[in-house]
């Protein structure tokens, strides 16, 4: 297993985001140079110089203090606020798991344990064209184990599971 963890959720807004950058803040604090990626995030903050914020990433970099360009840390970014596999397809920036590959391994080159992101759920389709890649299918491409992020709502425990 490399040195990295991956976190999903049971769905969308649960907390990924606010737990990653939680972990990778307590890492940091603990003299770990830890650090943050995520492969692909859609719906990006347009910013006043056109430019477009990956806010799940400037989140994190922000909690954690890790000195990087959030854009840096995001190897996909995808304006509208759909599955990165349709932000694909409508932008024409599909995903490539070659890309996912290096630019994590990069990560892993700056940082001692690198904390993933996912978007979405685990079955969440990055790509679907001719090519299929799913959040699971980078998860098992990277070897990394797994957090699962639940709240406390009627159904979490099936969710969880199906997760």
């Amino acid at each position: 297993m490399s040195k990295g963890l991956f976190i999903t959720a049971i769905g969308t807004d649960i907390g990924k985001t606010y737990v990653t950058g939680l972990l990778v803040k307590r890492l940091r604090d603990a003299g770990i140079n830890a650090g943050y990626y995520k492969a692909a995030l859609s719906g990006a903050e347009e910013q006043p110089d056109g430019t477009w914020l990956p806010g799940d990433a400037a989140f994190v970099a922000k909690t954690a203090n890790i000195p990087e360009k959030p854009e840096n840390l995001v190897s996909y970014i995808y304006k509208e606020a759909v599955s990165p596999h349709l932000a694909a397809l409508r932008e024409g920036n599909p995903v490539e798991m070659e890309k996912i590959e290096a630019d994590y391994q990069a990560s892993l080159a700056k940082y001692d344990y690198v904390t993933m992101e996912g978007s979405g759920g685990i079955i969440c389709p990055i790509r679907w064209d001719e090519e299929h890649i799913l959040l699971e299918d980078i998860i098992k491409k990277l070897d990394l184990g797994v957090l699962v992020i639940s709240n406390a709502a009627l159904g979490s425990i099936n969710n969880c599971v199906l997760t």
